[in-house]
């Protein structure tokens, strides 16, 4: 998250960046309200579900207790399935 919102103020200026981090955390609210709206990726190991979210992807589990835990924040341009940090 701060590397986001440390790249959006320098890319697009604070108040846009404030606007961008805002809207995160609403589809962050959408995402624990729907958890299951996204489907279940089983080609990812474990199987994880991602929400797209304008320039970044989402990606999510739901626990057992019905929880979400947001496992990653990837940009959507980023070979995310290869594994590679």
């Amino acid at each position: 998250m701060i590397g986001i919102v440390e790249a959006g103020i320098r890319l697009f200026g604070p108040a846009q960046a404030r606007r961008y981090h805002d809207e995160l955390y609403a589809i962050f609210d959408l995402i624990a309200a729907n958890p299951r709206m996204a489907r279940e990726r089983p080609e990812i190991s474990p199987p994880m579900r991602i929400h797209p979210f304008k320039a970044h992807l989402v990606v999510y589990t739901i626990e057992e207790n019905g929880d979400v835990l947001v496992v990653r924040l990837r940009h959507g341009h980023e070979d995310w399935l290869d594994g590679n940090e």
